[in-house]
Order: C-alpha cells, then structure tokens, then sequence
C-alpha cells in the first residue's frame, strides 16, 4: 500500500512511459497481425482462382472449424494470464517463483485442452458436412489444436514483460512459412488435406521456436497443484464466453452450410476474409493495452473511465472508416482479389464491414471487464449475442442467403456492444463511448442516404 501511494503520490511512471511503450507494444503486435494477414487472405485468393466453387466451399467448412476451436483451445484465458502476470511480476521485468509456477500451471491445463479440442474438433468434421474430403482433413487439422493451448502461456508471458519482439518473430515465422508452403501445394495441384498438413506442421514449429526463446525458463518448471487448480476455477467463465464469441462468428457459416448453397459459402467466405485483418489488429491492439489497462485500474482508478473512453475511441473512428470506405471499394476489391464471380458478394462485405464498428467497442470493453473481475457480462453478452444471430440467420438466411447471414452477424455484436458499454458505463464513472458511437452511426447513416438517393 506504502508503495502504491508513493507511486501515485510522485507521479505514477505509467502515465509518463507508457504511451511509447504502448506504440511499440502494438506495432510488433501490428506486425505479427499483418504477418497473419498475408496468410488468411493470400491462401484464399489463390483457392478461389485456381479451385473450382465446391472446393473453395469444402476448404471455408473446414477453416470454419479449425477457427473456432483454434479460439477456443485456450479457454479464452489470454487476457486473464496476461492480468495474472502482470499483477504477479516483481518490479524491474524480473520473473519470480510465483510467475514460473502460475505459467507451469497454465501451460499444463492449457495442453490438456488442447488435446481435448483436437479430439472435438475431429469429430465435429462428421457432423457439419457428408463430404469425406472435408472430414478427413478436419481430423489432420485437429492436431494443430495440441501446441496451440502451450503457445497462448508463452504469447501471454511475453506480452506481460514488454517482449513483444518475440511474439511478431514467432508470428512471422509461422505465418510466413503457412502462407509460403500452402501457396507453393496450390500451385502444384494438392488438394485441402495437404494444405491441412503443412498448418499442423507449422504450429508445431512455432512451439519449438517459443521453447527455444524460453529455454531458461521452461529449466525451472514448477508444478504446482494449487496454481492449476485456481486456473481451472476462473476458466469455465472464459471458456464459456471464447467458445459463445467463436461461435457468434463461425454461425452464419454453419447456418449457411445447413440452408444455403456451396456457391452462398463461398461468397460468404470470401466477404469474411477482410474481417481477418480487422479481428487480428484488433486483437493486437487489445493485448497492448492489456497490461495498461490491468495496471491502470489499481494505480489510478479515479481516471480509468477516461482512460478507457480514450484508447476505445481509436479503433471505433478506424473502423467507421473503412466501414464508409467499403461502400465505395468493396466490389472493385472483390473482383481484384476474388475473380468477377465474386462480385457479387459487395453487399455480404458492406454489411460485414458495420459489423467491425461494435465488434472493435466490444474487444476494448472486454478487456476492461476482465481487469475489474466482471468477465460474467462478457459471457452474458455473448450468449446474447449467439441467440440473436441463430435467430436472425434462421429467419433471414432462407429469403436473403449470405446477405442475411451478414445481416445476422450485425445484429448480434450490435446487441453485445451494447450490454456491455451500457453496463460499463453503470460500474465505471467517466467511461462513456456512447458520444463516439453516435457520430459513427451517424457518419453511416449518412453513407446510406447518399447511396440510396443514386
């Protein structure tokens, strides 16, 4: 207590350092995302050119699958290591005893999960489609889900002690050799399943290459009971609400592969892939301001509120923008990238492209949630959310196809958006984005009106 009022009391060293660590937190996290990027979007630009429809729809099946365990083969404890870390670790980034065994518990459960995903995620490739092509490349991708849970602690790890150097080296590796070889069985006429082999063959190389940077550290494994016991204790709550949030992504996909068309999966499936960049940078945004964030709320909670309102507004102006620049681009980008068959999926990426507006609100405020122990309205939220969009895409998916699976997955974060802002803004005094949200909404509505006046 003496040390944090002394802290306060001389001026808190967060507010003076930090905006300059967190730009270079978040560009190695940017470029990591970027890396990431070349490998969701190039792979997909080269199936839908070089394959016919029905097997660019087989291949989104089975990338369906593998991205929605892939979210939730950690549990959804990404931002609750990295508050653990942070909270646990001494002064001056030196890593103590309590650290080595929180990690050593983490990564422990976090392999058990894995295996326990690849086992699910196999048997989840006999249910979603009759295709035996689609099954037997879902189960050869299930074993990507084993490193995965392990990767999530070192990733975790570094981002806690500022090393996100390691984590965009680890990512260009991975990324650039599962863009690179993918590419290469393409061009050489290998089906999906050796596509499949070489990601599963690449994740494992990305857990030698974190081992490798760990080395010293993985030397003073400490396993501890009481550590995996207290992870287990806090990961139904995450678990529940990573695996309710993969599934308000991956539902309209499933929900198309039901009652749409192979042609309507692949359009969809092309419109998605522009929301891969926004979910990646998002994403490294959020776990730079994570350790900001966990920090902030004990050193200086009066202004925690207007802390948050102000790194939440960065992202939701950005993605207002390219919301507002897709109605202009989208069908010329499609094509460009897709092939004219794909043109018609414009108005699948418009909607798709509203759809980042409140999922970018939601990426800030869960964090937030997290750091005042209130992640249960995240859950809330995305329960919501999952109900809204099944009940939606049921409805709409017959008459509109992938337009209304769009359509559904708007509805969804719209709803989820606002519990949770609405809820943070009860809890925390001076959290109030609402102002931002009103001149992006209006700023599309404004769009609309221009477009549908021509």
């Amino acid at each position: 207590m003496h040390q944090m009022n002394t802290t306060v009391k001389n001026g808190n060293p967060l507010l003076k350092e930090p905006p300059t660590a967190l730009r270079r937190d978040f560009v190695w996290l940017a470029w990591s995302g970027f890396i990431s990027i070349a490998n969701s979007l190039l792979v997909w630009v080269f199936m839908a050119r070089m394959r016919d429809v029905e097997e660019v729809g087989r291949f989104t099946i089975v990338m369906g699958l593998y991205a929605l365990f892939f979210s939730v083969v950690s549990l959804g404890l990404m931002p609750y290591l990295v508050n653990e870390i942070t909270r646990r670790k001494l002064s001056g980034n030196h890593i103590d005893s309590s650290v080595i065994q929180f990690a050593s518990g983490a990564s422990v459960f976090l392999l058990i999960s894995g295996i326990f995903c690849s086992v699910l995620m196999a048997a989840s490739g006999f249910l979603v489609s009759g295709s035996w092509q689609v099954r037997v490349a879902t189960i050869v991708l299930s074993l990507a889900m084993i490193p995965s849970g392990v990767n999530a602690v070192a990733e975790a790890a570094a981002i806690a002690y500022g090393r996100t150097r390691l984590v965009a080296g680890v990512s260009t590796l991975e990324n650039g050799l599962r863009t690179l070889v993918p590419l290469a069985l393409i061009l050489a006429g290998y089906d999906i399943l050796a596509i499949c082999v070489s990601f599963v063959v690449v994740r494992f190389i990305a857990m030698a290459a974190y081992a490798l940077a760990g080395r010293s550290y993985i030397a003073r494994f400490a396993f501890n009971g009481d550590e995996i016991r207290a992870i287990a204790r806090a990961s139904p709550t995450f678990a529940s609400t990573i695996f309710f949030a993969s599934l308000t992504w991956q539902t309209p996909l499933i929900l198309l592969g039901y009652l749409g068309s192979e042609a309507e999966l692949a359009e969809f499936g092309a419109a998605s892939r522009f929301l891969i960049p926004v979910s990646i940078l998002m994403a490294s945004y959020a776990n730079a301001v994570q350790p900001a964030i966990a920090k902030y709320v004990q050193l200086t909670p009066e202004s925690w509120g207007l802390y948050l309102s102000k790194i939440a507004s960065y992202p939701l102006f950005a993605a207002t923008c390219a919301a507002i620049c897709s109605f202009f681009l989208s069908s010329q980008v499609l094509t460009i990238l897709f092939g004219e068959s794909y043109e018609r999926a414009a108005p699948i990426l418009n909607i798709l492209a509203i759809t980042t507006i409140p999922f970018c609100v939601i990426m800030i405020v869960a964090r937030a949630l997290v750091a005042v122990k209130a992640q249960r309205i995240d859950l809330f939220a995305n329960i919501l959310g999952v109900a809204i969009c099944v009940c939606a895409g049921a409805i709409l998916i017959p008459r509109y196809g992938a337009v209304g699976a769009a359509t559904a997955q708007l509805l969804a974060f719209v709803s989820m958006a606002l519990v949770e802002v609405g809820y943070l803004s009860r809890k925390v005094r001076e959290f109030n984005v609402w102002r931002s949200a009103s001149i992006s909404t209006a700023g599309i509505f404004i769009i609309y009106l221009i477009l549908w006046n021509q």
